[in-house]
């Protein structure tokens, strides 16, 4: 019994640790991120979006997850590595954001 209960409470704190853990595996490359943006993402729109006033993302994390959006929207198929490219392409040509918040 006791056996068993250790293994459970292994397998609980594996699954934690891989819940918090990052979902991307690669630092993020920003130029690779303008590569699949340009070939990806012009068809629906242009960068105008991202200077727009009214710009409905206001941090990193809600531009993951537009990118995210965006993705399943168009079809382009990203993987979680190319979203975080674009995402890092993004943030560093027109958001700014940093990429930890308390609010996140």
């Amino acid at each position: 019994m006791i056996k068993a209960h250790n293994v459970l409470i292994t397998l609980t704190f594996a699954i934690a640790m891989v819940a918090v853990s990052p979902i991307h595996a690669q630092t993020p490359n920003a130029d690779q991120g303008k590569k699949l943006y340009n070939a990806k993402c012009g068809g629906c729109h242009d960068t105008k979006v991202h200077t727009r006033p009214n710009r409905i993302v206001h941090t990193y994390n809600e531009l993951v997850d537009r990118v995210r959006f965006c993705d399943n929207a168009a079809q382009a198929n990203l993987n979680e590595n190319e979203i975080f490219d674009v995402t890092e392409y993004l943030n560093n040509a027109f958001y700014k954001f940093s990429k930890v918040s308390a609010n996140d």
